[in-house]
């Protein structure tokens, strides 16, 4: 289930709930130190983003924050 909504600028949101799945080698313990999330292209379009663009992964306060990797990162959106 998702939800596609508008924003009062007409700028399309979507959110969808996701799972982190382990990914990568396990340790000698048998643990996962990776994950990784499925994003459809369609969630990418609405991002402004395509299969393969290089990113900025931002994470904090119970939050991870991708966004598109400018050719300046002080271009960055820093307020969430």
């Amino acid at each position: 289930m998702y939800l596609l909504r508008s924003s009062s600028t007409q700028i399309p949101a979507m959110v969808r709930k996701k799972k982190l799945s382990p990914s990568g080698a396990k340790d000698e313990d048998g643990e996962y130190h990776n994950v990784h999330v499925n994003l459809h292209e369609d969630e990418l379009a609405v991002a402004g983003m395509e299969i393969g663009d290089e990113v900025f992964v931002r994470v904090r306060d119970g939050k991870i924050i991708i966004q598109k990797a400018q050719s300046d990162p002080e271009d960055l959106e820093h307020d969430f």
